[in-house]
């Protein structure tokens, strides 16, 4: 019997890596006689592990006032979880278990019972946002509760401590059972929301004066550094954002104001961090734990049936550009992998990436934040969201984007269609699409649906080439240092007519300086790396051909002596913006000017920020820099590269047939005729090509492609989709 471990920011099968294709099934609405056909039908299909969530809301029962739990099908055969375990195990598929407490999943609540909310329990305090609103669950408007809440902690967990031991016995390295996901997006899908959203109920506030205490030590040196005059940490209160009302009130006009940013921010992280690492200590079951981040794009639009709107929830138009830097503030993936708190997973509801290259960009950034799993990949949700994701162009196309830029396994979300719920659990659903989803490979009847062909040709492809593809890297060439206290000043603070601290120029992190950073480098055939300044290490950053990041007045002792470590050692610099001179309590420190001033030719320093335009690629040319792979204007490509095998991923941008693209690496040269949006893989070992996979139908232009790939003396022909397996 195998076994299944997690290193390296991927599964391991027997010690070897172990590329994961998954489907996640709604098993809870579908009928207990359709999962084992069902299941079958998915590994059929290709798919080598389930996803599956356990909605608390699902399982919990009340009997004369007590709370209790069916997991045998008493009440309903679609709550016999023990049934589904077992048939699991029977078909021979291995399991992600995902207990929430809350799920989403287009649920009533988000999964959570009615006992959980505020709106239904009034013993449990709402999650509140910074004008002291309620945050609602725009799917049925139901109140949120605090998360860090003792009354809503304890039911949480009476949850695990139900529903962990029936998992237990299936859950360990030889499966079926091989990992777990928390919560989801992190705290009740918050992963991409507004600072202004999140942690300012009453018990959030508590933690976060807590934090205060840990990091300042005594009120008084929390004044001295935040020129303030508080007579204890409970009178600090949070941030409020920037808007045509607000505006002269809160723009930071000295430089101590920013630390209140950078505060919040660091509670805004821990809020999600901690929970995590607090939930898991619930669970008692020791496995991998990986996150579902959503994407590093702005909430994206829901054909929500009856939903109600929320002016609270509109975000400034001047603060939206920021969304990256919120993002980075505070989702610290890398501090979290390194304390242990889980493991990095993603998913990709972020549009379509063939028809939208500001898409296009997010998937690769998002994918390439740290190596993980593509947790969710939109396999048919076009009634709820894009209508064109019932087309297989859309979900092979993005698919095989994040692949590219780093992603372990992917998750085909969902495989099955289903139709068998009532409005206790979800009344929304059915008032768009009779199923849920609209249109998944497999039909709620059992039946091949329009995407059935496409996920098992890609799915056989990966089946026979992703455990070689996933011990290969893509290579570091150029890195950016995300640094959190830059994101969290930039997250509130949009432009320069919102700052007034005129002896210091405004930070940037995410937006005008690692996004234009990232853009012009994929375009140029760069593949382009971040992680936290915090958690890297020379050694890391020297492995990288250049380094680049853009500075402010301020920044952690720490943080100057590793970069002024790096330019000592030799490592190539691209730098920008105000050198720091002062620390995060903005005391002395000058650690990296003074660096910079001593350096030699390894370093690129100028005041004027450099990425902004999307021209830092040609500066890293102009500096002798150039990137291991090249391609034609229009074409997308990114290369991993292993001890003999060589992963070209390719995916033309433009719409109609007849492209002629080509790519050129390690001095071979390969030929490209291409179709509208055509996409593909290429296993290529030893300069020949040994495996192809071609998307070249495109159902929503309609047009089919003649495809010709030319490598060396060795031609590959076919017409529209076309794989050797």
């Amino acid at each position: 019997m195998s076994t299944y471990t997690y290193k390296n920011c991927r599964f391991e099968k027997d010690g070897k890596p172990f590329f994961v294709i998954a489907s996640d099934y709604h098993f809870f609405r579908d009928r207990r006689d359709n999962w084992e056909p069902r299941l079958t039908q998915l590994k059929e299909l290709g798919v080598r592990l389930i996803t599956f969530y356990t909605p608390w809301r699902h399982f919990i029962q009340t009997t004369e006032g007590e709370i209790w739990y069916d997991f045998n099908g008493e009440t309903k055969d679609s709550r016999d979880l023990v049934c589904f375990l077992e048939t699991l195990k029977k078909v021979g598929l291995l399991g992600i278990f995902k207990p929430g407490p809350f799920v989403h999943s287009e649920l009533n609540v988000g999964g959570l019972p009615d006992i959980a909310t505020p709106t239904f329990n009034p013993e449990i305090p709402g999650m509140r946002r910074f004008d002291d609103s309620p945050v609602r669950w725009c799917y049925d408007n139901a109140i949120l509760p605090a998360p860090c809440d003792p009354t809503y902690d304890a039911l949480v967990k009476g949850w695990y401590e139900a529903v962990c031991p029936i998992v237990a016995p299936f859950a360990g390295t030889e499966g079926p059972v091989i990992a777990l996901q928390l919560n989801d997006e992190t705290i009740f899908c918050c992963s991409n929301d507004p600072p202004w959203r999140l942690g300012y109920e009453a018990s959030s506030m508590q933690f976060f004066h807590r934090l205060l205490a840990e990091q300042y030590g005594t009120i008084e040196q929390y004044n001295d550094a935040h020129n303030t005059h508080h007579a204890s940490f409970n009178f600090v209160t949070g941030p409020q954002p920037l808007d045509a009302s607000r505006v002269e009130l809160h723009q930071p006009k000295e430089p101590a104001d920013v630390l209140q940013y950078v505060d919040w921010a660091n509670h805004q992280w821990r809020l999600r961090r901690d929970n995590y690492v607090h939930y898991k200590s619930f669970t008692n079951i020791d496995l991998p734990y990986l996150t579902n981040y959503a994407g590093i794009t702005p909430p994206i639009e829901q054909n929500i049936p009856e939903i109600t709107p929320d002016n609270a929830d509109v975000v400034p138009v001047e603060l939206a550009k920021t969304y990256s830097d919120w993002w980075f503030a505070m989702n610290r993936v890398d501090q979290d992998v390194v304390d242990g708190a889980h493991e990095y997973g993603m998913i990709s509801w972020l549009g379509v990436a063939a028809y939208d290259e500001v898409v296009f960009d997010r998937y690769v950034n998002t994918a390439r934040r740290r190596r993980g799993m593509n947790m969710e990949e939109n396999w048919g949700f076009a009634a709820f969201y894009d209508e064109r994701s019932k087309y297989p162009i859309v979900p092979v196309f993005q698919t095989l984007v994040s692949i590219a830029a780093g992603a372990t396994g992917y998750d085909i979300y969902t495989g099955v269609s289903t139709d068998y719920w009532d409005d206790t659990l979800d009344r929304v659903t059915k008032k768009q699409c009779s199923t849920f989803p609209s249109d998944a490979p497999i039909t709620k009847d059992g039946e091949k649906g329009v995407l059935y062909d496409a996920a098992a040709s890609i799915n056989a492809w990966f089946n026979q080439h992703g455990d070689a593809l996933v011990a290969c890297d893509p290579e570091p060439e150029a890195a950016y240092m995300l640094y959190a206290p830059y994101a969290a000043v930039a997250s509130w603070v949009p432009d320069e007519d919102h700052w007034a601290i005129e002896q210091h120029d405004l930070p940037r992190c995410g937006y005008e300086a690692f996004e234009p950073w990232s853009s012009s480098l994929q375009r140029a055939g760069f593949s382009p790396v971040t992680q936290e300044l915090e958690t890297a290490d020379v050694d890391w950053m020297l492995s990288c051909k250049s380094v680049s990041i853009h500075t402010a007045f301020f920044m952690g002792k720490a943080e100057q002596k590793k970069l002024a470590d790096l330019i000592a050692a030799g490592g190539r610099l691209f730098i920008s913006g105000e050198l720091p001179s002062v620390d995060l309590k903005l005391k002395p420190c000058t650690l990296l000017e003074e660096a910079v001033k001593k350096a030699g030719d390894n370093v690129a320093y100028q005041r004027e920020n450099r990425f902004v335009g999307n021209r830092f690629a040609a500066q890293l040319a102009d500096a002798g820099l150039d990137s291991r792979v090249t391609c034609s204007d229009r074409l997308r490509t990114m290369v991993h590269f292993g001890e003999q095998d060589r992963f070209v991923f390719f995916f033309n941008l433009e719409k109609g047939v007849g492209h002629s693209h080509w790519i050129e690496f390690d001095g071979l040269r390969i030929e490209l005729q291409l179709g509208s949006k055509s996409c593909g893989i290429l296993r290529i070992s030893g300069g020949q090509i040994v495996s192809h996979f071609v998307k070249g139908r495109n159902e929503i232009d309609d047009t089919t492609a003649d495809i010709r790939i030319q490598c060396g003396d060795q031609l590959v022909e076919g017409q529209g989709d076309f794989a050797d397996v």
